[in-house]
Formats: C-alpha cells, sequence, structure tokens
C-alpha cells in the first residue's frame, strides 16, 4: 500500500440475496413430525439440510409454548438448518426459549415447505419432481425436466423450478415471482422477480422477450429496478453473472 491508497476497511456490507424457505408447521405431533422429516430428508437430502428456514409457528396458535419449543428442538435435531422464526405472535412468545431470532419479511418472500404434502393451489407454488439424487451441478441440471408454464404468472403467485430450467410462455406481472436451480426463459414481458440458479449455478441466465423487472438475480447477486438503466431494459434481453456483477445485454 502506498502512501496516496486509500486504507483497507476491516469490514464491508455486500448487497446479497440468499432463498430462504419458510417451515410452515401444522401439527405438534412427536411421531407425526418425526415422521414427516424424515419423508422430507429421503426426498432430497442434501438440498433439505442445506436449505436456510424460517419456522412458522402460528398455525399452532393453540399449543403450549414449552411444546413448542420442544418441536423446535426436534427440527433442529434431525439437521435443519434454522436461522429464525417467522414474524407472529406466537414466535415472540417462544423466541427466547428457542434461542432463534424473530425475522420480518417484507412482501411475499420465500419458498413455503409445509411438513405436509402442499398441492399448488394451497401453497401458491408450482414444483417439478424433485430428483433422486439432488447436486446444484450442471450436469444435473442437463438430465432434469424443465417446467413449463404455458399462462400468464399474475401478481402474488410463486414458480419454483426445483432442479432445472423454468420456461414462462407468457407475461410476468409485477409482484410474481420465478425462480428456478438453473435458466430462466420468459417469452412474454417480464415485469415480477426472476432469480435463477437460486442454489448457486453461476452459470445460470435469464432470457427474455422483454425486461422491465422489479429484480433479477443469479446465483444470490441480484439488481432491482432502480439498478436497471432505461438503455438495458427492452426486447430480447439475456441476463447473466460475471463474477459478482449482474450484466443486462441484448440478444
Amino acid at each position: 500500500m502506498n502512501a496516496h491508497s486509500s486504507p483497507i476497511q476491516p469490514i464491508e456490507f455486500k448487497g446479497r440475496m440468499i432463498l430462504v424457505s419458510i417451515l410452515r408447521l401444522h401439527d405438534a405431533d412427536p411421531q407425526r413430525l418425526h415422521d414427516a422429516m424424515d419423508a422430507r430428508l429421503r426426498e432430497a437430502p442434501d438440498l433439505m439440510r442445506d436449505m436456510p428456514l424460517l419456522v412458522d409457528v402460528e398455525p399452532l396458535a393453540g399449543t403450549l409454548p414449552e411444546t413448542l419449543i420442544q418441536v423446535v428442538q426436534e427440527i433442529r435435531q434431525h439437521g435443519f438448518k434454522l436461522i429464525g422464526l417467522h414474524s407472529g405472535t406466537v414466535a415472540q412468545t417462544i423466541a427466547e426459549g428457542t434461542g432463534l431470532p424473530v425475522i420480518v419479511l417484507g412482501g411475499k418472500t420465500g419458498a413455503e415447505v409445509p411438513l405436509r404434502h402442499a398441492t399448488p393451489r394451497e401453497s401458491g407454488t408450482v414444483e417439478t419432481p424433485a430428483p433422486p439424487q439432488e447436486q446444484a451441478t450442471t450436469l444435473q441440471f442437463l438430465h432434469t425436466p424443465s417446467l413449463v408454464v404455458n399462462q400468464p404468472v399474475r401478481s402474488g403467485q410463486q414458480v419454483y423450478a426445483r432442479g432445472g430450467d423454468l420456461i414462462v410462455l407468457g407475461t410476468v406481472s409485477a409482484g410474481a415471482e420465478l425462480l428456478a436451480d438453473g435458466h430462466i426463459h420468459v417469452y412474454g414481458t417480464l415485469r415480477g422477480k426472476a432469480l435463477a440458479g437460486v442454489r448457486g449455478l453461476v452459470g445460470a441466465r435469464i432470457f427474455c422477450r422483454r425486461l422491465d423487472a422489479e429484480l433479477i438475480s443469479i446465483a444470490g447477486h441480484y439488481r432491482i429496478a432502480e439498478d436497471i438503466l432505461d438503455a438495458e431494459r427492452g426486447e430480447n434481453r439475456l441476463v447473466t453473472l460475471a463474477g459478482e456483477t449482474i450484466n443486462i445485454s441484448e440478444i
């Protein structure tokens, strides 16, 4: 370091995005919870154990706090990675006992992972079937069927292509959210959010017929609407990641 260079700061804050899933509990029975968690882990052990989770205990509002604390401890013992409690009245009452912070999410965020199997109508999320052994590799994505949505994605809806690419044949409205472990293709106008490579695939790309997005993200790196220049918006756009920079180019 020469006399004219700026000193290196000891800490640095950087804007990054992670996919946080919500583990919603509908039952406090120990045996049923044990069986449900075992079933989830058998479906995709690597994904489930590495996925950051917020626990939503609000559906169990009539359950004793001591019981809920034991439930959270049981989830931890199964190896799930808990980062906090989803905000709510019940969460506030058990936060100290669980040692977890209460986290407030703005708007519709993350993907819900109920401990009972939810249908797309219940969860608002559409997923591809999980492959037998899920790994965040390019080879895995090549052998996983793409999820094709042949209708517009409306505000408030969330579509997640687990283990593969997401192809939307219509428009994606503002307030809608697309997530894919692989690439995202939108054959219409993208006005909502698009998050590709959500499990860390830095080579993921976003293709869209017309870009007017609220947010675009690849492998956790993102740009919000205010960061997208007018010249970068428009027809036939490609979004890529180079290092830590999100680039937008014309196809």
